[in-house]
């Protein structure tokens, strides 16, 4: 715990979507009553970066630099919502299985709350939430905030 707030650090995961972008606004307007620092974290999807290369015929490093320059992307577009929020941020790209890489950064960086977005789905599919967040609250050992994404 803070001395400022409750949390000290906040991990946000992004990948760009709509409900990514939501989830990071929502962590930081919290972290920002909080005063406390928020971890920005992109993880490229190794496995979708293999399946790419493959059926581009392109090399998997050159997926994998498109990606990361994507990922970074997101990560400055969170950082300039921070910078004007005034909230300490790190950011950080990363190669492996989501669900992993995320539970990793949260342990590594040692985060009191993870703040993830969900797919928006429609019809029969919409009670479920996306694969990465589910697995993440079944496996997270510290609290996960999701915010649900658009409709």
């Amino acid at each position: 715990m803070s001395p400022d707030g409750f949390f000290k650090r906040l991990l946000i995961p992004v990948d760009g979507s709509k409900s990514s972008l939501k989830s990071a606004r929502f962590g930081l307007r919290l972290a920002g009553h909080e005063n406390c620092e928020v971890i920005a974290v992109h993880v490229i999807d190794e496995e979708n970066a293999a399946d790419l290369a493959l059926y581009s015929d392109r090399p998997v490093e050159e997926i994998l630099e498109r990606m990361k320059s994507g990922g970074e992307s997101y990560i400055e577009e969170i950082r300039e919502i921070a910078r004007r929020h005034g909230v300490r941020f790190v950011g950080e790209v990363r190669v492996g299985i989501p669900h992993r890489a995320i539970l990793a950064i949260a342990g590594e960086r040692e985060a009191d709350l993870i703040v993830m977005g969900t797919v928006g789905r429609k019809g029969p599919r919409r009670v479920l939430i996306g694969s990465v967040t589910e697995r993440v609250i079944e496996q997270s050992t510290v609290p996960v905030l999701v915010v649900k994404g658009e409709r």
